[in-house]
């Protein structure tokens, strides 16, 4: 599943790629822009940690769990 953060002061965001559980993700992600904590680490889906701070995240969108079709429909 994609995760795509947007910044305060930048233009571009990013994404990544997770196996976490999506439900799992988005009881995390609320608690962090509630305030229960400074700081959200995620782990793509290659092992590599990004270590998100509340000030400076606009927005966080969690995709779709299911796997994206390949190919023509």
């Amino acid at each position: 599943m994609d995760i795509k953060v947007g910044f305060v002061a930048s233009p571009r965001d990013i994404v990544i790629n997770s196996k976490e559980d999506r439900e799992a993700l988005i009881d995390r992600v609320g608690k962090f822009l509630a305030g229960d904590s400074g700081t959200l680490s995620l782990e793509d889906s290659k092992g590599a940690v990004v270590i998100l701070v509340r000030d400076q995240v606009a927005f966080i969108e969690v995709g779709a769990s299911t796997a994206r079709a390949v190919g023509f429909i």
